[in-house]
């Protein structure tokens, strides 16, 4: 089960990384549209760009972390705390593979 919770934790880290793209692209965008480089046809008021931009710095910040605790964890081996963490963290953001990989890693006999 161990081997499982790891490819599991290497599942999760490519969405991770597609969540980081997509953030940076994000950021751009709206940042181009708030100064006015691009177009507004959206409708979007400065307020709700700048809203936009937080979240999206927040989501790239958060995926940042999870992307260096699963690098930890495989290079220390993957031990019942760092699990638990993953499963918690997995439910609160919504990424099934963490979620996967600790339970996987809980019930894995070492």
């Amino acid at each position: 089960m161990s081997g499982a919770s790891k490819v599991m934790y290497t599942i999760a880290n490519f969405f991770t990384w597609i969540a980081v793209l997509l953030s940076i692209a994000g950021i751009v965008l709206f940042s181009l549209v708030l100064t006015g480089v691009l177009e507004n046809k959206s409708g979007y008021n400065a307020s709700q760009l700048i809203a936009y931009i937080v979240y999206l710095a927040i989501v790239l910040f958060f995926s940042f972390v999870a992307i260096s605790m699963v690098r930890i964890a495989k290079r220390n081996g993957s031990s019942k705390g760092w699990d638990l963490l993953f499963v918690i963290l997995g439910f609160l953001g919504g990424n099934i593979f963490y979620v996967l990989g600790g339970i996987f890693g809980l019930i894995a006999t070492k």
